[in-house]
């Protein structure tokens, strides 16, 4: 990997040890205060509505200025965050929707920031193993940050949440410091083209059944932002053993980004989405029906498995996909369009979720396992690409 490759990851890292440790517990947070689901889904319905809306206009900023500048704000906004959380202590439960604003904000300008910084310093050819490795790091930090801040809670209770949030806001800082090494972009400024790329969705067949698949990945993700941390503490009702689980969960991820990295090859991939989805599926049926310690330990394993390959095999899907767009024009306008079908489906999702657990509770495990069937979609998708693109000529882009 190339020296800024590395800082990326390096800042990537820090971001996400200290999301999963504070990011896991703070939905186990805002239950344990509030005792209701709903508190947990109003808080990600806003952050993902708001995520949204914050990634366009990060879109925008790089556009006009630089990609760096938004990757920045959204560290920096995440850090204000936690210290919100962290002010506010027991009353957080109280502000569902003032939290999810500011959380969907940061969290929407990081991740165009990043995910455009991808497309910039990785080149197609390693850009695959890049997301291996970087889902392997993840792996590693999700192992050991939750267990940490698990063990921490279990000895301080609530004390315990606010010193895993501040430990959380200093590597916030410290990944903020790194961002400053990153290379700037030195192409020319444009305006952002969302309209261009509905013209492109007409020459190329590939590209609206892609983006469809990010509204079914957005409609399993928008339940697996905050249901599996729960289900898990309902079973085991001990924040140290929700904890020390993800040095097996972390485990899994790590070897199946590891496995992804180096053998998923792309005339692999859509066997192997296949076949991770039958799994998840098959592993969610027996805690649908019967939900005690085992069978959500057996899910949430294969939960792992799936984060790691259905999830970046997909990504892969699409960065072949958009490849032959006007990398100067079309790349961040791509990345919009990726975040705002995902988010209709994680928003569609959730609000579902919230009319069931209101007014038929029992139905919400098994709209879970709907959610996960229609992830079968991706494979039809991902196995109908094509090797060659054609862009007709008399598409343009202006300066």
């Amino acid at each position: 990997m190339s020296t800024a490759q590395k800082f990326l990851l390096s800042i990537h890292a820090c971001y996400g040890l200290a999301t999963t440790m504070s990011g896991l517990f703070l939905n186990l947070y805002l239950w344990r205060l509030s005792n209701d689901l709903t508190v947990n889904a109003s808080f990600i319905l806003v952050t993902f509505f708001f995520g949204t809306l914050s990634f366009a206009v990060g879109a925008l900023l790089s556009k006009k200025t630089d990609r760096i500048f938004s990757f920045q704000i959204g560290i920096a906004f995440t850090a204000i965050f936690y210290l919100l959380v962290i002010i506010l202590q027991e009353k957080t439960a109280a502000y569902p929707m003032v939290i999810g604003i500011l959380n969907g904000t940061a969290a929407g300008f990081y991740w165009l920031g990043y995910l455009v910084l991808i497309y910039d310093l990785v080149d197609n050819q390693s850009r695959s193993q890049f997301m291996g490795k970087q889902m392997a790091v993840f792996g590693v930090v999700n192992t050991f940050g939750p267990a940490f801040a698990g063990f921490v809670i279990s000895k301080l209770n609530f004390t315990g949440y606010n010193l895993v949030f501040t430990l959380s806001l200093l590597l916030f800082f410290t990944g903020l410091i790194l961002s400053f090494r990153l290379p700037k972009d030195t192409s020319a400024k444009k305006p952002l083209y969302l309209r261009l790329l509905w013209r492109f969705n007409t020459r190329k067949p590939n590209l609206k059944p892609m983006w469809f698949g990010w509204m079914i990945w957005g409609v399993c993700e928008g339940l697996l932002g905050f249901f599996p941390t729960v289900i898990l503490f309902m079973s085991v009702k001990n924040e140290f053993l929700v904890g020390i689980s993800s040095i097996l969960f972390g485990t899994v991820a790590v070897l199946s980004s590891l496995w992804h990295s180096k053998y998923n090859h792309r005339e692999r991939e859509p066997h192997t989405l296949l076949i991770v989805w039958v799994m998840y599926f098959v592993a969610c049926v027996p805690m649908v029906l019967n939900m005690n310690i085992w069978t959500v330990f057996i899910f949430l394993i294969v939960n792992e498995i799936s984060k790691a390959l259905l999830g970046v095999t997909y990504f892969s899907f699409m960065f072949r996909t958009i490849k032959d767009l006007p990398k100067s024009g079309l790349r961040t306008e791509s990345m919009v369009m990726r975040e705002i079908m995902l988010n209709i489906g994680r928003i569609l999702s959730i609000l579902t979720f919230i009319v069931l657990y209101l007014f038929a509770q029992e139905f919400t495990y098994y709209y879970l396992l709907f959610a996960i069937f229609i992830q079968g979609l991706l494979f039809k998708i991902i196995s109908t690409e094509k090797m060659d693109f054609f862009v007709k000529k008399d598409v343009k882009i202006k300066p």
